[in-house]
């Protein structure tokens, strides 16, 4: 091609490499900022533990998603006096949250000794900002 028409037919790999790394840099930093911005957002609005809540805020639409990361100790599952028709698992063995949500809204005494075999915290909040009006 010619490097007239191409300014870029004149690069080097260094070049590239050298372009690479600053414009990961910046994706770095800016990835940074928006995280930052994220933070900031869930502290100046309102969320869920878990699930979707939306804010209309001029023209934009934002919404936090929180979710929480449920593990259990399949051992000391195994152990517990637990119905089988009541086990919110499935048979992979993987959690059923469904199941899991049941058992607390309707079976309180038995989702007391399931948690016995579960971890509960916290997972990242998601932050998604459309813009919908211009």
């Amino acid at each position: 091609m010619n490097s007239k028409l191409n300014p870029m037919a004149n690069r080097t790999a260094e070049d590239a490499a050298a372009d690479w790394m600053d414009a990961k840099n910046k994706e770095i930093d800016a990835n940074k900022k928006r995280s930052e911005i994220e933070e900031e957002l869930l502290g100046l609005l309102t969320s869920k533990d878990e699930g979707s809540t939306s804010h209309q805020i001029g023209p934009y639409k934002v919404t936090l998603t929180g979710r929480l990361n449920r593990k259990v100790d399949w051992d000391a599952l195994a152990k517990l006096p637990i119905p089988a028709g009541l086990l919110p698992v499935k048979q992979k063995p993987e959690l059923d949250l469904k199941g899991v949500r049941y058992l607390e809204d309707n079976e309180p005494e038995t989702f007391k000794i399931f948690c016995k075999a579960m971890t509960i915290e916290p997972a990242k909040t998601s932050v998604t900002v459309i813009r919908t009006e211009k």
